[in-house]
């Protein structure tokens, strides 16, 4: 193994014997290498995989993808049935509240049996315990055995104990999605930290959180890599799969007609080419978008001004219940900001086939943004907030340049700020 790697993986299989019946596991345990009364399930199957030091990694998937499984392989709980997996430091996880406590054990022999099998000596261990303790901050309750702790002091003191004992590789599986919004900051602002010096394999539903921290997405479906990269582009694909399954990456791209367009006013307006990003099943399109800021037309945005996004809509069937919305991103990929029409509480008419429309979102003053570029995507879709389909979704239509009136002090601030300032007298 490379020196330069923390995970290699290759060929790395898991399978489970699924039985039908509980008799038919007994009459398996009789007919060795003879007749099989059993299905095989491959929750992974020919993953290869490399993992540097000093990454952070993101993995994403829907349910029963296979993620956990091949976290637990790397973790060493789980036994491929395939394959190997080779790792070069020592790894510290949080796959499940709890995993690995005894629960008649207090909190402190929890952290030290833990912190033991991670590989520290005892003296090693009694120099941590204090900030261990006060990062988990869970009082007295450390005496106490884990069994009285509620889920929220489990994975305070999980997640102090794994953070703490110096890990090389650190593996964090959806458990922050527990304790309150205090400890989530906490954590999170702890993992960027661990960023810094080491590996990190961070799984979870939220893309955004993929987007904000990590260098590099994978994305695992029905036991397979199904895309590995930037987490930009990771995190779109996947979207666009989980709206159109398979179908959405062979479905042929219904091409603009340029010349068809010519015949209505595309005044200030772009129209939208083939080379952006897109995904839907084309029942409307968006045909061409602005965004206007200053008489600035798709280019620049200025902070506290009034600012349009519009876009021309050609509907080729009829659309019942329209969502028209948009999303500004920064160059990572992060959403910054957003609306569309049912947040807004603006229900639209159905849409007529072969029919256009321009809709047209007003803000009266554009968000003091940090200076940089930003895109803007825009989608439509048919149904309601929990069950629509989309029709189009445009990934990056514009790019454009925020201009801010002053410096925010985080990626953005409010237009207008007023401060009050007096002595009070003793």
């Amino acid at each position: 193994m490379s020196s330069d790697f923390a995970i290699q993986a290759g060929n790395l299989g898991k399978c489970y014997q699924i039985y039908d019946r509980p008799v038919d596991r007994l009459k398996q345990s009789f007919w060795r290498g003879g007749k099989q009364f059993y299905r095989e399930f491959w929750a992974l199957k020919d993953v290869f995989l490399e993992i540097k030091k000093g990454e952070t990694v993101g993995i994403i998937g829907s349910n029963g993808s296979g993620k956990s499984t091949l976290l637990q392989i790397i973790c060493g709980t789980l036994n491929p049935s395939e394959g190997e997996v080779t790792i070069n430091g020592r790894v510290a996880a949080l796959l499940e509240l709890g995993a690995g406590f005894n629960p008649e054990f207090t909190g402190r022999e929890n952290v030290y049996m833990n912190a033991a099998i991670m590989g520290l000596s005892t003296a090693e261990i009694d120099s941590r315990y204090d900030e261990i303790a006060e990062f988990a901050n869970i009082g007295s309750f450390i005496e106490q055995p884990v069994k009285t702790y509620s889920s929220g002091m489990y994975v305070r003191l999980a997640f102090a104990t794994a953070i703490n004992v110096s890990p090389d590789i650190l593996v964090v599986d959806e458990a922050l999605s527990v304790g309150d919004a205090r400890f989530q900051q906490k954590c999170m602002a702890k993992i960027r930290k661990f960023c810094q010096t080491g590996t990190v394999i961070f799984v979870s539903h939220n893309t955004a959180a993929v987007t904000e921290l990590c260098s590099r997405a994978i994305w695992i479906e029905s036991g397979r890599i199904r895309l590995d990269g930037p987490p930009k582009l990771v995190t779109e694909k996947y979207l666009q799969f989980m709206y159109e399954g398979d179908a959405g990456f062979e479905a042929p791209v219904i091409k603009s007609n340029v010349d068809s367009q010519r015949d209505f006013d595309t005044g200030g307006f772009t129209l939208i080419g083939d080379d952006i990003r897109q995904f839907g099943d084309r029942r409307v399109i968006i045909e061409a978008v602005h965004l206007i800021s200053q008489g600035s037309h798709n280019g620049v945005v200025y902070a506290e001004q009034a600012c349009e996004i519009a876009m021309i809509l050609h509907a080729h069937e009829d659309i019942a219940n329209p969502i028209v919305g948009f999303i500004v991103k920064d160059r990572l990929g992060r959403e910054i900001l957003g609306d569309n029409t049912l947040l807004i509480r603006k229900e639209l008419p159905s849409l007529l086939s072969e029919q256009r429309y321009v809709i047209t979102f007003r803000i009266d003053a554009w968000p003091n943004l940090l200076e940089g570029e930003y895109s803007l995507t825009v989608a439509i879709a048919d149904g309601t907030f929990n069950d629509h389909m989309q029709c189009h979704y445009l990934h990056d239509a514009v790019i454009f340049k925020s201009v801010p009136v002053r410096t925010p002090g985080g990626i953005f601030s409010v237009p207008n700020t007023s401060i009050t300032f007096f002595q009070v007298d003793d």
